[in-house]
C-alpha cells in the first residue's frame, strides 16, 4: 500500500468533488482542470503534463484564488518529484502571494520546512542528479542486480511464482523458475550469480541466476508462519558465499549457500527487548560495522556499533522515522528510508571507518523508498502504481458504474442495510494505515470513517463494527464500532493476536471474525489455537468470543465469515496455507458453509481461490471470484465472479470482471473491486553524493 501526503489527499478529495458537480460546460473549468491535473500527478504518474495544466490554471484563471494556490503548491510536489529546484520557488509562491488562503499556506510552509531540514551542506543541486528510467512493466514488480544490468521480475498468477531475468540493455528475457507458492521478498548476491527469495511459509530459496534448481537454506518453523518468532535475510556476505538473516529469538546468523549450518554473528542480549524496539541490523561488508534500526530512544532512527561489541552510536536524529539501513559495497555510506522529506523517500549519509556520521543526511531517490546500491556507486529503486476501484453495475453486468475516484486502493465494498450508501475500505495517508470510508451508493463525496481494517455494517445501519488493531507483529485484534455519520469509536474487543476479517450478524446482537494466535501473544484469546486460524463469534455486548471452528486441520486458516441473509449460518474461507506455499495442497481452498450454533462445516466449492465473497440476497446463492486463466488482463484484474447454490453445486459465470462482492438489499445491483491501473518503474539514480576532497 502506498504512503498518501494528508495534504495532498485532501486536495485530491477537493477537486474530484468539483469535478462531480460542476456543471456541462463546453470550456474546461478551474475545478475540471484541477481535477484532471491531479489525476495525471498521482493516478498516471505523467508529472510534466500535470505542470502543464498547473501552469494552465494559474495562467487562466488568476481569479480563482483556491485552486491557484493549491496548483501552485502541487506544482512545488511535481518539481521536487523531478528533482528541480524550483519546488521551493513554487512553495514560497504560494505563502507569498495567496496569503488568505491558510490551509494550503500551511501545507506550503511545511513542505519548505521538510526540505530546509533535509538539505545537508554538502549536498549537490538537484539539478546535477542523473535519473533514469530504466523500464516500466504492468503486472510485474521486480529487483535490480547489483551489476546493474539485470531485473528479475516477479509473476504472480494464482498459485504459480514465475522469476523471469530481464537484460535491461537488449531488453532480452529468461524465465529462470517457474513453482508452485508465493514470493515475499528478494535478495540478489553481491557478485549477480544467486537470487534468494524468501516464500509463503516464510522459507528461504536460492535459486543460480542463470537458472537450475531452487534450494531451501532456511526452512521455517510452524509458529513463524503464524506470526510468531521470524528469521529475515538482512544481506550477504561480501564474498557472495554466505546469506546473512536475523532470527527474532536469536540474532544475526549466516548460512553457508553451499549448505550447512548457521553460524553465528551476533547474538541479542534481551531478544524480547530487541523485538519491541522492533530492532533490524545489517553487517558492514568489511565484517567490522553493524547497522541498526531501532526505536531504542523513543523515535525510530538509524545506530551503528562494531560488531564485536560496544556503545551504539546514533546516526540520524528526526521526528521522522528512519529505517531499513544498507551499506553501500565499497562500506562508506549507508542507505535508509525516511518521510522526513514529507513522503517516503531513501536518503544517504557517510559513515566514518569507526562507525560515526561523516555527513548530514542526503536525499537520494525523488519519488520513492526501498532503494537499493549498486556496486559501482548508484542506487535503484522501483515506484509502483496499482488502482483498484470500487464499481457498483446491474446483477446481470449492465450500467457499470466506477463509484470511487479519490484514491489508488479502494477495495471490500459493503452495502448499507437501506442500500443508500457504500462502505469500502482504502488507502490512508500515513505508512501501513489503511481506513474505511463510505459513499453514496450513486456516487458522491467519499467520507473517511476511521482508521481502521475489515468492517461491517449493523442490521439497522447506523454503525460500523471495523478492526481496530494491527497485522504486523506484534500483532493486536481489537474490533471497535463507531456511528455510521461519524463520531466517536468505542472499544468492544482487544486481545494480543491478528484479527483478519469480521462480519455482523442480521439481528445485529454478534460480530463474527477470524482470529490468528501468536506465539508470545500475552493476552490470546481464551481456547484460541496455536498453528490455525479460526472463526469466532462475540456478542455486541461485550463477553468472551465463542470458537466455531473445530476442524483439527494443523496449518489451515479459516477466515473471511459472512453470516447468511436470515442469520441462521455462517459461510467461510478454507485455507491449507502451509500446503498452498509449498505447493501440495491436502485439499482445495473452499468455501465451506456451518450453523451458528456450531456443528459439521459443509463444503459448498473448492473453485476459490480469493479471501472475498458475499450471499445473494435471499440467501440461496453464494457470490465468489475466480481468476479466469485466458485473461490478458494484469494480476488482480484477471478475476471473474461466478455464482453458486448455497447446498453446492456447479458454479455459474457471471457477466462481471471483478472481486471482493457485495450484493445490493434489493437483489438489483452488486458492488466489487477491480484493479484498474498496474504498473511498475525502475529508476536508476547517480550523482547524489558530495565530491570527494
Amino acid at each position: 500500500m502506498k504512503t498518501k501526503r494528508i495534504g495532498t489527499t485532501a486536495l485530491f478529495l477537493l477537486a474530484v468533488g468539483f469535478f462531480l458537480f460542476s456543471g456541462s460546460v463546453q470550456q474546461e473549468s478551474a475545478k475540471q482542470l484541477f481535477e484532471k491535473a491531479v489525476h495525471l500527478e498521482e493516478t498516471k504518474g505523467d508529472l510534466e503534463k500535470a505542470v502543464e495544466v498547473y501552469k494552465r490554471i494559474v495562467a487562466e484563471f488568476p481569479g480563482e484564488r483556491l485552486l491557484a494556490a493549491q496548483s501552485f503548491y502541487h506544482l512545488g510536489l511535481c518539481y521536487e518529484k523531478l528533482g528541480l529546484r524550483d519546488a521551493r520557488k513554487a512553495f514560497e509562491n504560494v505563502i507569498e502571494a495567496y496569503p488568505d488562503q491558510t490551509t494550503t499556506v500551511k501545507l506550503a510552509r511545511e513542505k519548505l520546512a521538510a526540505l530546509a531540514r533535509g538539505q545537508a551542506a554538502v549536498e549537490k543541486p538537484d539539478t546535477e542528479f542523473k535519473i533514469t528510467k530504466v523500464y516500466t512493466d504492468i503486472g510485474r514488480y521486480g529487483y535490480f542486480s547489483p551489476d546493474g544490468k539485470k531485473l528479475a521480475l516477479i509473476d504472480q498468477k494464482g498459485n504459480t511464482l514465475n522469476i523471469w531475468l530481464r537484460d535491461i540493455v537488449s531488453g532480452k528475457e529468461v524465465r529462470v523458475l517457474s513453482t508452485p507458492g508465493d514470493l515475499h521478498d528478494c535478495w540478489w548476491s553481491p557478485d549477480s550469480q544467486w537470487i534468494a527469495y524468501m516464500n509463503g511459509t516464510n522459507s528461504v530459496v536460492i535459486l543460480p541466476a542463470e537458472g537450475g534448481q531452487p534450494k531451501t537454506i532456511i526452512e521455517s518453523a510452524p509458529e513463524v508462519q503464524m506470526g510468531g518468532d521470524y528469521v529475515w535475510p538482512m544481506g550477504w556476505t561480501s564474498d557472495s558465499k554466505k546469506l546473512i538473516a536475523q532470527d527474532s529469538a536469536k540474532g544475526l546468523f549466516a548460512i553457508p549457500v553451499s549448505g550447512g549450518n548457521r553460524e553465528e554473528i551476533y547474538r541479542f542480549p534481551d531478544p524480547k527487548k530487541a523485538k519491541e524496539r522492533d530492532e533490524w541490523m545489517t553487517l558492514s561488508p568489511n565484517g567490522r560495522l553493524f547497522a541498526i534500526q531501532s526505536t531504542q530512544d523513543g523515535n525510530q532512527d538509524i545506530y551503528v556499533m562494531p560488531a564485536e561489541g560496544g556503545e551504539r552510536v546514533r546516526i540520524t536524529d528526526d521526528p521522522a522515522n528512519d529505517s531499513w539501513p544498507l551499506w553501500s559495497y565499497d562500506g562508506q555510506w549507508l542507505a535508509f528510508d525516511s518521510s522526513r522529506s514529507g513522503r517516503n523517500e531513501t536518503w544517504v549519509v557517510r559513515i566514518t571507518p569507526d562507525g560515526k556520521p561523516g555527513s548530514q543526511p542526503i536525499q537520494a531517490t525523488r519519488g520513492g523508498g526501498g532503494g537499493v546500491w549498486m556496486q559501482d556507486g548508484r542506487i535503484a529503486y522501483k515506484t509502483r502504481k496499482e488502482t483498484v476501484h470500487v464499481f457498483v453495475a446491474n446483477a446481470d453486468g449492465s450500467d457499470e458504474v466506477q463509484l470511487t475516484r479519490s484514491h489508488e486502493w479502494n477495495v471490500v465494498p459493503r452495502w448499507s442495510p437501506d442500500g443508500k450508501n457504500i462502505a469500502f475500505g482504502s488507502n490512508y495517508w500515513e505508512k501501513w494505515k489503511t481506513a474505511v470510508f463510505t459513499v453514496p451508493a450513486n456516487g458522491g463525496d467519499e467520507k473517511p470513517l476511521a482508521v481502521g481494517g475489515s468492517f461491517a455494517w449493523s442490521a439497522d445501519g447506523r454503525k460500523i463494527a471495523f478492526s481496530a488493531g494491527t497485522l504486523r507483529p506484534p500483532a493486536t485484534a481489537k474490533i471497535s464500532i463507531i456511528p455510521a455519520e461519524g463520531g466517536e469509536a468505542k472499544e468492544l474487543m482487544g486481545y494480543d493476536g491478528a484479527l483478519t476479517n469480521l462480519d455482523w450478524s442480521p439481528d445485529a446482537r454478534s460480530i463474527a471474525f477470524s482470529y490468528a494466535r501468536e506465539k508470545e501473544a500475552k493476552n490470546p484469546i481464551p481456547d484460541s489455537r496455536m498453528g490455525i486460524e479460526d472463526i469466532y463469534i462475540i456478542s455486541v455486548n461485550g463477553g468472551l468470543p465463542k470458537r466455531l471452528t473445530q476442524m483439527d486441520k494443523k496449518g489451515f486458516r479459516f477466515t473471511s465469515p459472512r453470516f447468511s441473509p436470515d442469520g441462521k449460518k455462517i459461510a467461510f474461507r478454507s485455507l491449507d496455507y502451509e500446503g498452498f506455499e509449498k505447493g501440495h495442497l491436502s485439499e482445495p481452498i473452499g468455501i465451506y458453509t456451518m450453523d451458528v450454533e456450531g456443528g459439521e462445516p459443509k463444503l459448498v466449492i473448492n473453485e476459490f481461490d480469493h479471501w472475498h465473497f458475499c450471499w445473494s440476497p435471499d440467501g440461496q446463492s453464494i457470490i465468489f471470484p475466480k481468476q479466469e486463466k485466458d485473461s490478458l488482463g494484469p494480476y488482480g484484474a484477471d478475476r471473474r465472479l461466478y455464482k453458486v447454490s448455497a447446498e453446492g453445486g456447479t458454479p455459474e459465470k457471471l457477466n462481471i470482471m471483478g472481486m471482493m462482492p457485495d450484493f445490493s438489499p434489493d437483489g438489483r445491483k452488486i458492488a466489487y473491486s477491480r484493479l484498474s491501473e498496474s504498473g511498475t518503474e525502475f529508476w536508476l539514480i547517480e550523482n547524489f553524493l558530495p565530491d570527494k576532497k
